[in-house]
């Protein structure tokens, strides 16, 4: 056999190694740059992630959805985006640029809507809940969540009682509920509860949605927290993708709604002679002294600065978003203001395809200055309306010297306590929290929460000579506030025969808070020199501390079952444990159900090809209020001190009330039927419910009578009803390719009532604010009757002829003599009107024309009063106001001029504060935010996509209220007895905003 070998020549081999290098050529070369557009109905996608197939070249589209990539001839691109249907394109040889348009995932939007302990399919709903985007308050410059609430939710109303920096805003979910326990909603954050701090300590810019559970059979899964509804805050998340670098900042010009319509310096001196009956301004006429227009003085133009700037972004495996943000806002009244930074970061991990992992980090800090000031008689901005104009700010200006008292009233000067009260208050407030979610199998799933969430809180001021003459003081308070939570969640769903599903929910969790405080006082300072800093300064010191810790323990069972998406049943059970209670009523147990019917999936309902979903839907649930503090359940001792006739003091203890051994909690319970209906292809949508809703077993306290030993004892007594209407309409009625309109209405009707009280009682009054200018209490808790009623004394005008019945003269105040028993008094006095409204309602507007955004969004309130005392103090005689100041006092009657509005300045008979002649309309409709904004084109800015929006707030408000605001009030955010009072309230400034965002 012959051996044959194969020889090649040199030239060969180069010719093959020539031709392979050319071939590797070509393929580098085959690969070209492919530009295009991605889209979802006519609006540019960003953010959408865009790859090739089989290969590992990916890009991402701007914010006007462009995007450029590398690719073959004949490869395929896949265009994915969350929430959106993923599409595949294959290219065609000759092909450079692409238009695609993606699809919305109908079944990714339904898994969006949070019902506690998990997320439900919108359409397979069957509780009364309603879920606020992010997007819907986009366009305006909030600096607080419950902003972003107010005229947004039907159901929910939302009341801003201050308008100083950081002040608070009232929220309640379908009514009132308690007397004495907190009627505000339970706030989950990213599946842990709310509990050391308020919802305005959030940042709104970090909010993703807001899903409010309204009626039982949603909150019950809450039990004893739920009876207020619960709001369910889901905060940003990171997507995959490229990182993605945000700015969002603005500021604002913010001033006075308007000012009290005040007597001049010389009209005021005319008026005083008058009322005084005597010579007080010698040629009034021609006034020549000081003049001051303390409204003036006391309210300036301020400005607001608010920035932000977040990340996000990650791969397959991890996603991140972080934001810090930086609040500085400035008061319309002098010398207010507050101060907020803060830091989120949210990290989600997939640890393979079983494991994932979530870590939510939150810290804010916040500083207040004088904000707290305005709950008394005489503040500065009560005082600023009824102060003389004839009086002057400063007595030596040029050595600092104030004018401290006037003529009238006897308050100090308004200036002079806005200027030199030195009141501060800083929170440090964090929110940790970590989930674990393991896939046991792809029917059941384990999810373990825990949560920490923290508040620290200090408090200082400093009353120097002018604030306290003659006893300057200093005093500091801390407390802080401590509460773990941990949820561990067992969920499994599973579908059987393309018919049947069922999810089962159960969940065990506990709840721990620990609190403590201490405020260390004195009076007698010596030095300025140091502030508040050091209290030893002080010949006079007091010191207190307290502490306290509760706890709860929960387990919860929950069905859903879906029969083909038509009948639909949902079923849950808790049981909570509270400490605060005795062993005997610890526990208490909270049951719901709801049934709903997707007639829309019906083929009679198909065949008539109207609707594009209509569902019924029907509810009942309980849940509960614990209502009372940690010790409040047991007896306990009294401290004093007692001298036994030595000049020392001993410490001791007596006793106190009684243990309420057979207190319980108290309970709600709610009956709520809903109509869902979508038509033109989901272009108009309505949703109706109608509710009623009983708390029984109201958490009072009862006198004990003094021969049994005195005090009180609380007692579960009283009922508290609340009926109403939820209504929300939604609306695409424009929609072409450069021109759209949004469009929603909501309108929540609460009919609140107290039912019962406790035995052999009717009625009970609450204590009265102002005293000395208001000398009855004039708020009442009464049977039949809301919550926040007037008891007031009916004023009929001005007696225009004597009136031999009652004593009075013509020209004298007229009241309604009520008893008959021939004369005025405060045994006249009767139910009036209430401050609780019955009607909350928000539209809101969205036009849109290709790189404009136009925001037009109007909220109201109507049904209700507000007591105006500031009204009332600047227009009658009292034993702290001895001239008015209002200008509406000039129509005063005479018999030349019969005014059945202003009694004659020469009438001796009592004019009563506490009467119906100060109880005003304070139904109102307020132009909340006109806004445009303008998206600059990537011409213009290539690095960045940018938009600037110039906005205004509270631009135009119609009421007939005659205050500065009619939604401020000088009462607490939390309380739902005393409320609606105008005490020199806050008002909310008329805001002038520019605001830049970008994005890289």
């Amino acid at each position: 056999m012959m051996n044959k070998h194969v020889k090649f020549s040199g030239g060969r081999v180069s010719i093959w190694i020539c031709l392979l290098f050319l071939f590797v050529q070509f393929q580098v070369f085959a690969q070209q740059k492919i530009s295009g557009k991605v889209t979802s109905q006519g609006s540019n996608l960003q953010g959408v992630v865009v790859k090739v197939k089989g290969g590992q070249a990916a890009a991402q589209t701007d914010n006007e959805g462009n995007f450029t990539i590398e690719a073959s001839a004949g490869a395929t691109l896949t265009f994915s985006y969350v929430g959106y249907q993923t599409r595949e394109l294959t290219l065609n040889p000759s092909q450079s640029t692409v238009r695609i348009e993606l699809n919305a995932d109908e079944a990714e939007i339904d898994e969006v809507v949070v019902v506690g302990y998990g997320t439900q399919k919108a359409k397979d709903l069957t509780g009364a809940i309603a879920t606020l985007k992010s997007e819907s308050f986009k366009d305006q410059p909030i600096l607080q969540a419950a902003s972003a609430l107010q005229g947004r939710v039907a159901g929910v109303s939302v009341s801003q009682n201050s308008g100083a920096p950081g002040g608070e805003a009232k929220i309640r979910i379908r009514g009132s509920n308690s007397i004495s326990g907190s009627n505000d909603p339970l706030y989950i954050v990213d599946g842990v509860a709310m509990i050391s701090f308020s919802l305005q300590a959030l940042n709104p810019n970090d909010i993703e949605t807001m899903d409010v559970l309204k009626d039982a059979s949603a909150t019950a899964v809450y039990g004893s927290r739920g009876a207020n509804g619960v709001v369910i805050i889901t905060t940003k998340k990171g997507k995959s993708g490229a990182t993605k670098v945000s700015y969002d900042g603005f500021v604002n010009f913010n001033a006075s709604p308007k000012q009290y319509d005040l007597l001049s310096a010389s009209e005021y001196a005319n008026m005083a002679n008058l009322f005084a009956r005597k010579t007080v301004f010698p040629d009034a006429n021609n006034y020549q002294g000081p003049t001051t227009d303390w409204q003036s003085e006391l309210f300036k133009k301020s400005s607001t600065q608010n920035h932000q700037v977040s990340l996000s972004g990650g791969g397959e495996k991890a996603r991140f978003f972080v934001s810090g943000f930086l609040m500085d806002q400035n008061g319309t009244l002098v010398n207010t203001g507050q101060k907020r930074f803060g830091l989120r970061s949210n990290t989600d991990i997939t640890v393979n395809d079983r494991v994932t992992v979530g870590i939510n980090l939150f810290g804010q800090r916040t500083e207040n200055h004088n904000n707290a000031q305005l709950f008394a008689k005489g503040n500065p901005i009560m005082a600023s309306v009824v102060w003389a104009p004839t009086e002057s700010i400063w007595e030596d200006e040029a050595n600092g010297l104030y004018n401290r008292t006037g003529i009238s009233p006897i308050w100090v000067n308004p200036y002079l306590t806005a200027m030199e009260t030195n009141e501060d208050n800083f929170g440090n407030a964090a929110n940790l929290n970590g989930n674990v979610k393991y896939r046991i199998t792809d029917w059941l799933t384990f999810t373990s929460n825990v949560g920490l969430d923290m508040n620290l809180s200090k408090a200082a001021s400093l009353g120097n000579d002018w604030v306290s003459p003659g006893n300057m003081r200093s005093s500091q308070s801390y407390s802080e506030t401590y509460a773990f939570q941990n949820s561990n969640i067992l969920t499994f769903n599973k579908r059987f025969n393309d018919a049947h599903e069922l999810t089962v929910t159960a969940v065990e969790e506990s709840t721990v808070s620990t609190s403590n405080n201490f405020l260390a006082a004195g009076s007698g300072l010596t030095s300025l020199s140091n502030g508040y800093y050091n209290l030893a300064l002080n010949t006079s010191q007091s010191i207190n501390s307290g502490y306290s810790k509760w706890s709860l323990l929960s387990f919860m069972g929950r069905a859903n079952y879906s029969y083909k998406g038509k009948y639909l049943a949902t079923v849950s059970f808790r049981r909570d444990g509270s400490s605060k209670f005795q062993p005997n009523n610890r526990w208490s147990n909270f049951p719901s159900f709801s049934l709903g019917w997707n007639l829309a999936e019906e083929q009679f309902i198909k065949d008539l090809n109207t609707f594009s979903s209509l569902k019924l839907r029907g509810g009942w649930g309980k849940t509960g209020n614990q209502a009372i503090g940690p010790y409040q359940t047991l007896g306990l001792m009294s401290p004093l001190n007692y001298a036994y006739g030595t000049t020392g003091s001993y410490l001791g203890y007596s006793i106190g009330n009684p243990a309420a051994t057979d207190l319980r909690w108290e309970t709600t319970e709610q009956v709520d039927v809903g109509l869902d209906v979508g038509l033109f292809n989901n272009r108009l949508n309505i949703t109706a419910d109608y509710y009623n809703k009983n708390t029984v077993d109201l958490l009072l306290p009862t006198q004990i009578l003094r021969y049994l030993g005195g005090g009180e004892l609380l007692s579960n007594v009283g009922e508290i009803n609340n009926r109403g209407f939820d209504l929300g309409i939604s609306a695409t009625p424009i929609e072409k390719e450069n021109f759209r309109w949004e469009t929603s209405l909501n309108a929540g009707f609460n009919k609140n009532k107290v039912v019962s009280l406790r035995d052999g009682e009717d009625m009970f009054k609450l204590p009265r604010l102002g005293g000395g200018l208001i000398n009855a209490d004039f708020q009442v808790v009464k049977k039949g009757e809301s919550l926040g009623s007037f008891y007031l004394i009916p004023w009929e005008g001005v007696h225009q002829v004597d009136d031999p019945s009652t004593g009075r003269k013509a020209g004298d105040y007229k009241y309604k003599d009520v008893d008959g028993n021939g004369s005025i008094g405060y045994e006249d006095m009767v139910i009036a009107g209430n401050a609780t409204p019955t009607l909350q309602w928000g539209f809101n507007n969205h036009l849109t024309y290709k790189n404009f955004d136009l925001n037009i969004f109007i909220q109201g309130a109507g049904g209700h009063q507000i007591f105006n005392a500031t009204y009332a103090a600047a227009s009658i005689v009292s034993s702290d106001v001895l001239y008015p100041t209002l200008a509406d006092v000039s129509n005063y009657w005479t018999t030349e001029n019969p005014s059945n509005e202003w009694a004659s300045p020469g009438s001796t008979a009592k004019a009563f504060v506490e009467s119906t002649q100060f109880l005003q309309d304070a139904d109102f409709a307020r132009l909340k935010n006109l806004s445009l904004t303008y998206k600059l084109p990537n011409t213009f800015m290539k690095f960045a996509g940018a938009s600037v929006t110039l906005s205004a707030q509270n631009l135009l408000t119609i009421t007939k209220y005659k205050g500065l605001d009619p939604e401020a009030s000088t009462t607490s955010a939390s309380s739902d007895t005393n409320v609606g009072i105008d005490l020199g309230a806050y008002p909310s400034p008329k805001t002038y905003s520019v605001r830049l965002n970008l994005t890289f």
